[in-house]
C-alpha cells in the first residue's frame, strides 16, 4: 500500500501546475495538515522546498514531502483533482468512498 494514492486526474493536475506556474526544482509536493486550533485540522497540498524534519516518497512518480507525525491524518487516502460549478481544486478522499462512486 502506497501512502498516498492520486487518480489520473489529480496526477494530470499536479504536473500541469508544476510547468505552468514554474515550480522550482528543488520544491516537491507537500501533503499534511493545517491545523487551525486543537479541534480544527484540514488536509493540506502544495509545492514546497524540503527541510530537515521531512520525510521523502516518490508516489506514480511524483516526489511527496511530508511530516512524518502527521502521517496518520492522510495515510491511506486518494488525492483527486475536481472540477465543477465552475470550481476545481484537489480533494482527499478516502479509497473505500472513492470506489464507492466509481
Amino acid at each position: 500500500m502506497h501512502l498516498i494514492e492520486f487518480t489520473p486526474a489529480a496526477k494530470e493536475a499536479i504536473v500541469h501546475f508544476q510547468n505552468t506556474l514554474k515550480i522550482p526544482t528543488d520544491y516537491f509536493l507537500r501533503v499534511g495538515i493545517k491545523q487551525k486550533n486543537s479541534q480544527d485540522k484540514g488536509l493540506l497540498i502544495g509545492f514546497d522546498a524540503k527541510n530537515d524534519k521531512d520525510k521523502a516518497a516518490n508516489i506514480d512518480g511524483i516526489e511527496v514531502i511530508y511530516q512524518a507525525g502527521q502521517i496518520f491524518f492522510f495515510a491511506g487516502m486518494v488525492i483527486d483533482f475536481q472540477e465543477q460549478n465552475g470550481r476545481s481544486g484537489f480533494k482527499f478522499v478516502e479509497k473505500s468512498k472513492l470506489i464507492q462512486t466509481q
